[in-house]
């Protein structure tokens, strides 16, 4: 009996060990979300902004949000686009990040940076007609306090300058005369 259940064994024991993964099997891929994905995708816009590569954070902003939508990250995305336009390196102009920022308020369900937008909405919209009021005005130069005053002083000195100069002709006559 003893060869039968050496056998029996072996065989349980090989069994067992064929049932077991193998090393070479590959787990499937988790499938990306949203979630799994916005860290490394904002990770890597924000450095290309630091870096001053902002068209590309913009695009890696966009594909997201063209990849997730309806997504509460996609939601955020117009924000982050409008905080890089918003950067003055950024040759896009500031109405384009006014628009998006428009875009990221109107939606009235919670927005993790709500205050954020609107006071950069805010700022943007008054720096936006300053320059509009800094550029219809005539570039006619303002007199200042201290030019009049200069330009008083010059006439003094010129004035007392004309008075030496005659005061000198005057005695180089009559020391021609007197000889």
């Amino acid at each position: 009996m003893r060869p039968v259940g050496t056998a029996v064994g072996a065989a349980l024991l090989l069994a067992g060990w064929a049932c077991q993964p193998s090393g070479s099997q590959m787990a499937p891929a988790p499938v990306a979300t949203a979630a799994t994905e916005w860290p490394r995708i904002y990770a890597q816009a924000a450095m290309d902004a630091r870096e001053a590569r902002l068209p590309s954070a913009d695009r890696a902003l966009v594909a997201f949000a063209a990849r997730f939508p309806g997504s509460a990250e996609a939601a955020e995305v117009p924000y982050w686009r409008a905080v890089i336009k918003l950067d003055p390196a950024n040759p896009a102009s500031g109405h384009e990040a006014l628009l998006l920022l428009d875009a990221y308020l109107a939606d009235t369900s919670f927005r993790a940076h709500r205050l954020e937008a609107t006071t950069l909405r805010n700022l943007e919209a008054a720096l936006e007609q300053r320059t509009a009021a800094l550029a219809a005005q005539p570039a006619t130069p303002a007199a200042r306090p201290d030019d009049k005053a200069r330009d008083e002083e010059l006439a003094h000195l010129r004035d007392e300058l004309a008075k030496a100069n005659a005061e000198l002709t005057r005695i180089k006559r009559r020391l021609t005369r007197q000889k």
